[in-house]
């Protein structure tokens, strides 16, 4: 290693613990930053379960246990062609302007229960831009945690080819 590597490796080192605030102490010993307000966590928690679902909660639907629910993937038409989660209708991103367009109809989305959305992984916010749009537009719905990653490291054996 040479010496500039050691010298950047150091900086960055001690850039990340003194600019993280999960890790500031004050002289005391003590955190720095102010505690969380339990209130605004217990409303964060709730809208995160109001708002959010996971492979289990797919999975009920999926077998017929939770009613009035339709899941919808949001992936490419090609992606969702190679397995989906059964079920599921496609909505394709690149078909709506990735949900930031104008457009006010799609077609297979309910008002009389849940309409569960996914897209590819975790790190992907297609789910959420659609979400948002469905909302904006009185739909009911959740985004699906993880996405179709998710659904397929939990149930490899529950993927869908038909259309």
């Amino acid at each position: 290693m040479t010496d500039n590597m050691l010298m950047g490796s150091i900086l960055l080192g001690l850039s990340i613990l003194t600019l993280s605030p999960a890790y500031a102490h004050n002289d005391e010993g003590t955190l720095k930053n102010k505690i969380q307000d339990s209130k605004k966590a217990v409303q964060y928690f709730e809208d995160e379960m109001n708002f959010k679902t996971n492979p289990h909660g797919v999975k009920d639907v999926v077998d017929g246990e939770v009613k009035n629910v339709t899941i919808i993937d949001v992936r490419a038409a090609k992606d969702f062609a190679e397995g989906h989660i059964p079920g599921a209708i496609n909505i394709p991103f690149d078909k709506y302007n990735m949900f930031d367009g104008k457009e006010t109809e799609f077609p297979g989305l309910r008002k009389d229960g849940f309409n569960y959305i996914y897209c590819y992984e975790l790190l992907c916010n297609l789910a959420q831009k659609a979400a948002k749009k469905f909302a904006s537009l009185g739909y009911p719905v959740k985004e699906i945690a993880g996405g179709f990653k998710s659904w397929k490291e939990t149930y490899p054996q529950v993927i869908s080819t038909e259309k």
